[in-house]
Formats: structure tokens, sequence, C-alpha cells
């Protein structure tokens, strides 16, 4: 069977394993360097956890759904977000200071490949069916 151009980019997604950040989706805000990002959630302790799949979906979401020339519209990014958190089974880590991070990092290698094919198939769905 013959490979078309949309398959080669469909492969190129499982088969992508650079550390490049992706181009976002202005509509997906990825966090600043310096700053605790919003998957961040603090305890009273000074614990912090994060969750994986959401920051998974932030940082990939965007460029799969221009891939796919989805709708990028705030109601869209909402449907693939909910679609794709829905589908990802939950992970959280816990960190209690900034060098604690590599575990964050570690977290969410092993969790990408499984994330980016996840959030393929909410976008795929959402495009699919728009809610507008």
């Amino acid at each position: 069977m013959a490979h078309t151009a949309k398959t080669n980019k469909v492969l190129g997604l499982f088969e992508n394993t650079e550390h490049t950040p992706p181009a976002m989706n202005p509509a997906i805000k990825p966090p600043e360097k310096e700053t605790v990002p919003t998957v961040f959630v603090k305890a009273e302790n000074g614990t912090q956890f994060v969750n994986i799949p959401f920051l998974m979906i932030n940082e990939q979401a965007g460029s799969i759904m221009e891939r796919f020339h989805c709708c990028t519209c705030d109601k869209c990014v909402a449907a693939v977000t909910a679609e794709s958190l829905r589908s990802l089974p939950p992970l959280v880590v816990r960190v209690k200071r900034k060098s604690d991070a590599e575990a964050v990092n570690r977290a969410a290698a092993d969790a990408r490949s499984e994330a980016i094919r996840i959030i393929t198939k909410a976008v795929m769905f959402v495009k699919s069916n728009p809610q507008h």
C-alpha cells in the first residue's frame, strides 16, 4: 500500500523523537521558562503537583491542530483539551523544589508518544464534529 502525503505526516508525528519545541497554537500559551506553569498546583506545605497530561496537551495540541488544519478557536481548543484529558491516564508528579523538575521531564518524556496519539485522535474527532 502506498503512503500518501497525509500518511507521511501522521507517521512523522510518531517518529519525531527530537526535542524541538513545536509551533504553538496562539490560543495555547506555553509557560515562561522562569515562571511556574499553571499546570502546577501548590499545596500548603510548599509541595507542588504537576498534571503531566495537561502539560502534554499544552505542549502538543496547538501544533497537531495546525498540522491537521483543525479550527483553532477557543471552543475547538477547549474541546480538544477536554477530549484529550478524558482519554489520557492521570499522571501527577510531586515536586518539592526546582531541582525536582527532572522528574517532571522524565514523566513527560515517557508519556509523550501516547499523548501525541491521543491528542491526534481528539483533534480528528473535534475536526469532524465541530462545536460551531
